[in-house]
């Protein structure tokens, strides 16, 4: 049952989104390519549902949504102009720009206010600097990510560095106890990392600055859904998969929600608010694990192209217990 206080507030959104969606009814929907960081999981529910219950066609967009294969890959087909705009982790994205340097993206939104993402390998030694690991008394095996989880389960691999909602959800789902798991998450380990956001070329966003803005208000819009009704998402996500299974993705979704979408910060703020100081700082942090020179929070982030706050307000929503 939803609350009284939780459905009008739930209203005032919808309510914005069809005034504008006034001014786009006319015209021919805007095609957009966009792709994802990852296969089809449940954090991505909040793209599929603007596409499936007609949000983005309402604001003038025609938006195809393909699944991904990591963030390296998501940003190499954006910088090639295969996709308009794409899902990654704001650090592939910033070890990509410095080794293309006439072939940069730019952050639009950030989605994710915290990580939770496979970069986690890559920036180990952040973490292990932070509490004080010996980087030597680790014996490292690179892998699939498929292998890489089954290893887990088996006891084959003492720990992984891996995507927080996707490992942790595989492992369960072949019978490991959630009480036998530990996560340790990065951010509340001394390494504040953002998670993924979304990238395009800088061209692609000075040309086309209003559509990026009804994309952003398209996805606090899937984001909103996901809070108010996780079977309707669930649905929705299941017209790109219909081999997924409910409860273990509608697990994946409350996951995210909790540990990387819907921070304090995003409560209060909104929808990618982004602290420009915490990035710069953690751009510091992971420049000499690439061994570039540290980009300042300008270069790596824009937020010109954002609808305005009161549009990119979150539903109130009560975190499950970790």
């Amino acid at each position: 049952m939803i609350a009284r206080r939780s459905l009008l507030a739930g209203i005032v959104p919808a309510l914005a989104l069809a005034g504008r969606a006034a001014v786009t009814a006319a015209q021919e929907p805007i095609p957009i390519r966009f792709v994802l960081d990852w296969k089809y999981e449940g954090e991505h529910a909040q793209f599929t549902v603007p596409v499936t219950d007609g949000t983005f066609r309402r604001l003038g967009l025609n938006v195809t949504l393909d699944r991904g294969n990591g963030s390296g890959d998501t940003v190499a087909k954006v910088a090639a102009g295969a996709y308009d705009m794409g899902l990654a982790d704001t650090y592939t994205m910033v070890r990509f720009n410095a080794n293309n340097p006439g072939n940069r993206l730019i952050s639009v939104a950030m989605v994710q206010d915290a990580s939770a993402a496979d970069a986690g390998r890559i920036l180990f030694p952040i973490f292990a600097a932070q509490n004080n690991i010996d980087l030597n008394s680790i014996q490292w095996n690179t892998v699939t990510s498929e292998l890489r989880d089954s290893m887990l389960a088996r006891r084959d691999a003492d720990a992984v560095t891996a995507n927080t909602v996707t490992t942790v959800m595989n492992v369960r789902a072949v019978g490991v106890p959630e009480s036998e798991l530990a996560v340790f998450f990065y951010a509340r380990y001394g390494v504040d990392l953002y998670g993924s956001s979304i990238v395009a070329t800088p061209a692609f966003a000075e040309k086309n600055p209003e559509t990026v803005r009804k994309f952003v208000s398209g996805l606090v819009h899937g984001l909103n859904a996901m809070i108010g009704d996780l079977d309707a998402a669930m649905a929705s996500l299941k017209t790109y998969d219909r081999l997924l299974e409910d409860e273990i993705e509608k697990e994946r979704m409350r996951i995210s929600m909790r540990d990387m979408l819907i921070t304090p910060n995003v409560r209060k703020n909104g929808l990618s608010s982004v602290d420009m100081a915490r990035l710069d700082r953690t751009l510091k942090q992971v420049s000499p694990v690439f061994g570039i020179a540290p980009p300042t929070a300008a270069d790596v982030y824009t937020d010109r192209y954002l609808p305005p706050a009161s549009e990119r307000v979150i539903l109130p929503w009560t975190a499950p217990a970790n």
